[in-house]
């Protein structure tokens, strides 16, 4: 779930602005219906250099945040649940090296 302050990366490129896919912003506004964003994006010196409002689809977390989210999950749950989750990892990550071809 994105929330505001979260830092996200963008999915796709967004020429008119001058924005590549990968690049960070900060959520500044989540809208109500959970499918809108307002997302402040910086130039290299810090500055502000553009405010977008953007879907879902063309932002996601920041890896790290992710990460860290997923660490503070784990550390909630008991031993057997602990190797679901590991098999549940590994079982994807076998998933997308197959995929890889």
């Amino acid at each position: 779930m994105i929330k505001e302050l979260d830092v996200v990366t963008l999915t796709r490129d967004i020429k008119a602005h001058g924005l590549a896919k990968g690049s960070c912003g900060a959520v500044v506004h989540c809208y109500s219906d959970g499918k809108g964003f307002e997302v402040e994006f910086t130039d290299e010196l810090g500055e502000s250099s553009n405010v977008l409002t953007l879907e879902r689809a063309d932002i996601q977390l920041e890896r790290t945040i992710i990460e860290a989210q997923v660490i503070e999950l784990l550390n909630y749950l008991p031993e057997d649940l602990l190797a679901e989750v590991r098999d549940f990892a590994e079982f994807l990550k076998q998933k997308q090296q197959q995929k890889a071809g």
